[in-house]
């Protein structure tokens, strides 16, 4: 069977495509055969007209005394939406929490209980998450508090502490007890906000507050900086879209948009990757057919019939970004991380599925990265590995040309 990788720029909506993705997740793993993962077990024979709850998180109030810390007022609420996306509960998307914001002549930080329950309400949201962080000695403390919207009564509060380096984790710990709270399992990949660095995550959250007051130059600054800091980082590159719309360049506009696409498929597929069992297209679309419910506005089907072909459209998705960073926004450090990025998970591949008959695939977008990055040595021994190992390999004509190309590089 021959895959192709379409390459076409699209719009989707990230939080829209993780619940109608999980929607059919749990689907296709009720259907015979499959297997369901932890924790779906014991609710699958519960009545399945159960409603789920809708929760607003509003921004924490912050309590630190320092502007350095303030980038956590937005930060930890956008972070806890990221981790809560997946698990059995509807969010109030940050854009209409805004626009309730907006009507009422309101910003997102530093409302009152009063106010917070009308913004609720507003948005119709069942439970309402407000919460506050202080800085004392060297301990980040944060707090938590989960309201029923309808009574004001407060359901549960939360608190962690620890050292402020470790924010993220902290920020995890947060989540699993709003998760015990609300009686949810915990999603997996809790306290991952979709960066490592925090001097990353600052920058972007910085930029936000900035874009919200109306400094859109110096937030569109601070996003640069956040994808410099970290050119993994997605995020800042969703909010440099609208940067560019609201400084009316409509060209730059248009790139950011296509580039957008391309990372927005990079976390549809990983997601695909990490679901176990691994669910494959064709059970999604029987899934779907058996339920009656629409296909979801998902870029991955077709690209994911098995785990080798999924990660092999994810090697491609990355070249797209890296190649459109540099040759729309002269980007050259995105493009060098998504080339490292494809090597890495051509390693990783090649330890995992060691006899996949797709696995030439994978290891030819390896030797084509290095062969981007001018890396002659790991470009010959990986063509000389293709031709001793796979000596039908379709694409052996590209690799021919490399092999030359290196050996002169290598002075013969």
């Amino acid at each position: 069977m021959v895959y192709i990788e379409d390459m076409t720029p699209g719009r989707s909506n990230r939080r829209g495509f993780i619940h109608a993705a999980a929607a059919l997740f749990t689907v296709v793993l009720a259907l015979p055969g499959m297997t369901l993962p932890l924790g779906a077990q014991e609710s699958a024979g519960e009545p399945e007209s159960q409603e789920r709850q809708v929760l607003s998180i509003l921004d924490f109030a912050d309590n630190s005394g320092s502007p350095d810390y303030a980038w956590l007022s937005p930060g930890l609420a956008d972070m806890l939406i990221t981790d809560l996306a997946a698990a059995d509960i509807t969010l109030v998307d940050r854009a209409d929490l805004s626009e309730a914001l907006a009507e009422q002549s309101l910003a997102l930080a530093g409302i009152t209980d009063d106010t917070a329950l009308v913004i609720g309400r507003m948005v119709r949201a069942d439970v309402l998450l407000t919460g506050a962080y202080a800085l004392s000695g060297g301990t980040l403390r944060i707090d938590a508090r989960i309201a029923d919207v309808t009574t004001g009564e407060v359901i549960s509060t939360a608190s962690v502490t620890g050292s402020p380096v470790a924010v993220f984790s902290l920020e995890a710990r947060l989540a699993v007890e709003i998760c015990t709270a609300l009686g949810l399992e915990p999603p997996p990949g809790l306290g991952e906000p979709g960066t490592v660095s925090l001097p990353a995550a600052k920058a972007y959250y910085e930029g936000l507050v900035l874009q919200t007051s109306g400094d859109v130059d110096s937030a569109k600054r601070r996003f640069e900086e956040a994808a410099r800091l970290d050119p993994l980082y997605a995020k800042p590159r969703y909010s440099l879209e609208e940067s560019w719309q609201l400084l009316k360049d409509f060209r730059a506009l248009k790139q950011q948009r296509e580039v957008n696409a391309l990372w927005k498929k990079t976390e549809a597929l990983k997601l695909r990757l990490t679901a176990n069992p691994f669910v494959t297209d064709t059970d999604i679309i029987i899934a779907a057919n058996t339920a009656g419910i629409p296909p979801a506005d998902d870029p991955t089907i077709g690209a994911c019939p098995n785990p080798a072909v999924c990660l092999w459209n994810l090697q491609i998705t990355y070249w797209g970004i890296g190649y459109k960073s540099n040759d729309y926004f002269g980007d050259a450090i995105t493009e060098e991380a998504t080339l490292r990025e494809i090597i890495r998970l051509a390693d990783q591949a090649d330890s995992a599925w060691p006899d996949d008959e797709w696995l030439p695939e994978i290891l030819y977008w390896q030797v084509f990265s290095h062969r981007w990055l001018g890396e002659w040595e790991e470009v010959r021994t990986g063509c000389e590995r293709l031709f001793i190992e796979w000596p039908d390999f379709r694409m052996a004509w590209a690799l021919e040309d490399m092999y030359e190309i290196a050996l002169e590089e290598l002075g013969g």
